[in-house]
């Protein structure tokens, strides 16, 4: 039986499944996310390039304009009967368990799409690539997984790295964010803080802060929050690799903040 070129160890396994995890984190949470749906910063082409890339190797059907536009339409109609994905309307489990299905769903309005992605231009490569055969990318990362690392590793990390935008993304943060924590800010909608350090989730765990100012690269508004994205943005930045369009600190926050407190 073919065992891959590489034979991954347990410890192996496990270093290779986090380096797809963080990778995917920085290339939802910091291109998808700040970058092209809310334009805080700027990233250098190549960087977008390498994003762009794993996007298509790692997840079924998901393209830069349609995932833009389905998040941009979750922040104007926050957890209202219009929005793609809210716990408040659809039901916690239903966001843990099928957000994926609803953001596929709003994906499939090409009405929505056309609305909420302006600025979102499709170059030769989305033409002939990522938009063209975005259903095929992770299959081919399939067959170069399997011949890398084998058929059952091989098979294990290109599951556990179809699950991560799915369900972190679609899930846990768009669910979870909007149930439990703590708020900054008071929002016309249910976000909020989940942790004050933010580094399993690159810094989306101060979901509040971000709905408050979505325009911000930093997320952190408090002396107490760290914001692991913005910590890759600043090492990015200074070596010339993304440019920072815009920042809000805490004290230029045009929003009345309210006293943290916990929800269940």
């Amino acid at each position: 039986m073919f065992e891959g070129f590489i034979q991954l160890s347990p410890t192996g396994l496990a270093l290779t499944m986090a380096g797809s995890y963080i990778m995917t984190v920085f290339a939802s949470e910091l291109y998808l996310h700040r970058s092209r749906s809310h334009r805080a910063l700027t990233f250098h082409p190549l960087l977008c390039q390498m994003f762009r890339m794993w996007i298509w190797l790692t997840t079924y059907g998901v393209t830069a304009r349609t995932w833009v536009a389905v998040h941009r339409k979750h922040h104007a109609k926050c957890d209202t009967e219009e929005d793609p994905h809210s716990p408040r309307i659809h039901g916690l489990w239903t966001i843990l368990g099928k957000g994926t299905l609803l953001y596929r769903k709003a994906a499939r309005d090409a009405d929505l799409v056309k609305a909420y992605g302006v600025g979102i231009k499709e170059d030769w490569m989305d033409q002939h690539l990522y938009t063209k055969h975005r259903f095929r990318g992770a299959l081919f990362f399939l067959a170069v997984e399997l011949l890398v690392f084998g058929p059952i590793h091989g098979l294990m990390v290109w599951l556990f790295q179809l699950s991560i935008l799915p369900f972190w993304a679609s899930g846990f943060i768009n669910g979870i964010f909007h149930v439990v924590g703590y708020r900054n800010f008071d929002t016309r909608e249910d976000s909020r803080n989940f942790f004050p350090i933010g580094i399993i989730f690159g810094g989306a765990e101060l979901h509040n802060n971000h709905h408050a100012n979505p325009a911000s690269a930093k997320l952190s508004m408090k002396w107490w929050e760290f914001d692991a994205g913005w910590l890759v943005i600043r090492v990015l930045a200074f070596l010339r690799l993304a440019k920072i369009n815009h920042v809000v600190r805490a004290h230029e926050a045009g929003r009345p903040r309210v006293r943290p407190h916990a929800a269940g």
